[in-house]
């Protein structure tokens, strides 16, 4: 996703008030930040400004508002996925959930369960290559499209590639086949976001035309555009958009890996190579930090220190055009040549793999230096992420965030951990990986507080915006964990009460752990997520969730564990807010008070305190006593049943 959505951390109160530059330090106790359906709104804002609708994108969106399903087809590289997404998007009123239903490993592949009230569902099958694995998968879409129409929801499913010829026929209405749009077109809107007016770029320059004449993917464009504009950054604006394509294009082609190669035959000495990579990890940030960060990367690798006096060794300005790299007018180093840096951070990282594990301490120690910019900090992130995310490395991206976690006295290190995790969390190809690691850490039984706090947010502000049901999950484990502190607890309170699925299945959740006797905190949480507001309230297309006998049974079994488990001080509150409830909600009288007197399992002790609690509400009642008198009697008599004394 974008990289202008970011969180913040969230070290102490003292550090609450943002004071000058840098990050701005948050109590996760006191907030966990901005409203995960916001923030997967706003990433939709960035993308729907720089978005171009393909072929036959508004008929995509009318099947989908008509029929609250659409299925998408199209060759790879057309933007179906951000298609699926600016679709959805566009049915956003402020209160959906926006969740990626993923496939699971064997059948069923598709958890219908997770499609909550007026959800906005994506589905992406686009890597499907097996076909048994699709013929298997499209017999479990009718029953999803089913569950998708009872919740009001509404779906989106990208097709895989080369296989929809077989989309069964009551399907196929459903399906829409988008084309790409123009490639040129894409290119100018990308640019034109990025400040460049069309007067700069209305020229049509061969190396933009050799580039677009390949068919690039979406995504390929973005990145062409990006390094225009790059290379215009880099000229001060000077050369043309004719020359700024060629720049762009020679990156594309990899010319400048060679020069990396041939340069470095030539700069042999380890102050000239730390300088070298430090720029290339650092692009554009001030000279004064390039340098500092560039001595921590010689003490690091363990270089001998310059011996010479201070007046004697090489000033910044001859270090730097060694390497061909040349501070602006405000002290911001870059390389004279577009492409550049990204060339050196590849080179070493392939060639030199002994720096591997360096590179990533030294990171973590420069995300701290002082000085180092936000901006500067994530682009950092960033660039060794870019590393690290293949199947062979990503545990140093890992290594790092442990790194960086246990600095938890310093704001940039933990905002950093964050960034890391979101590189992660957020590629397509190694999201799952990142996400089983969160489980597998939130599971761990001491996990240094630091690293908590950190998956916190990351489960909060990056998991949950996509994939809630996995972040609930793991902030269930986190709140079971955590010590001293309440903020795992915080985020999964706010996660599971803004959607009403979620809650259900917490609930469902807690019930089962309960029965295993695991963890003490659960009977509280269950008593806390057991709010009869929520459970008797109907959605635009669904009925209240206390209406299903399943979950009622649930319920039961969860209130009569906690009775057994918990303090009658602690249970006193919700129970009386239950008896509240069926005073107020006639329709759901029944099932509330039922619910109750089933838990107390014919244990005298227990229903005689539920009616004691009754009537004391009933005495404490200003309006409506004939009402509160019928309640007490409805109590009793509920009571007298269950212990096999007279008819309810």
């Amino acid at each position: 996703m974008s990289d202008q959505i970011r969180s913040s951390v969230f070290i102490g109160r003292e550090a609450a008030v943002h004071t000058g530059n840098g990050n701005q330090i948050i109590l996760l106790g006191e907030t966990t930040g901005k409203d995960p359906r916001r923030i997967a709104d706003d990433q939709l804002s960035w993308f729907r400004q720089r978005f171009l609708p393909p072929g036959d994108f508004t008929r995509a969106g009318e099947v989908l508002e008509s029929c609250g399903t659409v299925f998408l087809d199209g060759t790879p590289g057309t933007g179906r996925r951000t298609a699926a997404w600016i679709l959805l998007g566009e049915l956003y009123s402020g209160s959906e959930t926006f969740h990626e239903l993923l496939l699971r490993d064997k059948a069923p592949y598709l958890n219908t369960s997770q499609v909550g009230e007026g959800a906005l569902v994506l589905v992406d099958l686009s890597t499907i290559t097996s076909e048994q694995v699709w013929t298997e998968v499209q017999d479990e879409l009718p029953d999803l499209r089913k569950v998708v129409h009872e919740h009001g929801a509404h779906l989106v499913v990208v097709l895989p590639t080369r296989r929809v010829e077989r989309l069964g026929a009551d399907l196929g209405a459903y399906r829409v086949k988008i084309t790409r749009p123009a490639g040129r077109a894409v290119l100018q809107r990308y640019l034109r976001m990025e400040g460049i007016p069309v007067a700069e770029t209305d020229s049509a320059p061969q190396a933009a035309a050799d580039f677009l004449i390949r068919k690039p993917s979406m995504q390929e464009i973005a990145d062409f555009a990006a390094l225009v504009v790059e290379a215009r950054t880099t000229a001060g604006s000077a050369g043309g958009f004719a020359s700024w394509c060629e720049n762009a294009l020679a990156v594309l082609d990899n010319h400048q890996g060679n020069l990396v190669a041939k340069d470095l035959a030539e700069l042999r000495q380890g102050p000239q190579r730390a300088l070298l990579l430090a720029t290339a990890m650092l692009h554009g940030a001030h000279i004064d930090v390039v340098h500092r960060a560039t001595a921590a990367m010689m003490e690091g690798v363990e270089h001998p220190q310059d011996e010479r006096p201070l007046l004697e060794r090489a000033d910044l300005d001859t270090r730097f055009q060694e390497i061909k790299a040349t501070p602006d007018a405000f002290g911001r180093v870059r390389f004279d040549r577009l492409g550049y840096d990204s060339a050196v951070r590849v080179h070493f990282w392939t060639h030199r793999p002994e720096l591997r594990e360096p590179i990533q301490k030294w990171v973590g120690d420069t995300v701290g230096l002082t000085g180092l910019e936000t901006e500067d900090r994530d682009k950092l992130i960033k660039r060794f992420a870019e590393q690290c995310l293949h199947d062979r490395y990503r545990d140093l991206l890992l290594t790092l965030v442990s790194q960086c976690a246990k600095d938890i006295g310093n704001g940039f290190r933990m905002d950093a951990a964050v960034q890391a995790l979101r590189q992660g969390l957020q590629h397509e190809q190694h999201g799952r990986f990142f996400r089983q690691k969160i489980y597998d850490w939130s599971r761990e039984t001491i996990l240094p507080r630091g690293l908590t706090q950190v998956l916190v947010v990351a489960c909060w502000q990056v998991m949950a915006v996509r994939h809630p049901d996995q972040a609930m999950v793991r902030l269930h484990h986190l709140a079971r964990r955590e010590r001293g502190t309440t903020h795992a607890h915080t985020a999964l309170v706010q996660l599971v009460g803004a959607d009403a699925q979620l809650r259900v299945r917490m609930l469902e959740r807690l019930v089962k752990r309960l029965q295993l006797e695991e963890w003490p905190i659960d009977a509280d949480l269950f008593l806390e997520f057991a709010d009869p507001a929520p459970l008797t309230a109907a959605g635009p297309r669904t009925r209240a969730p206390l209406s299903d006998p399943a979950l009622r049974e649930q319920l039961i079994t969860g209130w009569s564990i906690a009775f057994q488990r918990r303090p009658y001080e602690v249970w006193r509150t919700q129970a009386e807010r239950w008896i509240r409830a069926a005073f107020e909600e006639e329709p759901h009288r029944e099932h509330l008070l039922d619910t109750l007197v089933a838990g107390g399992e014919q244990r005298a002790d227990l229903l005689a305190r539920l009616h004691v609690i009754t009537r004391d509400l009933a005495r404490l009642g200003t309006d409506g006593q004939e009402r509160h008198n019928f309640l007490v009697d409805r109590v009793l008599r509920k009571i007298n049943f269950a212990m096999g004394i007279g008819a309810a």
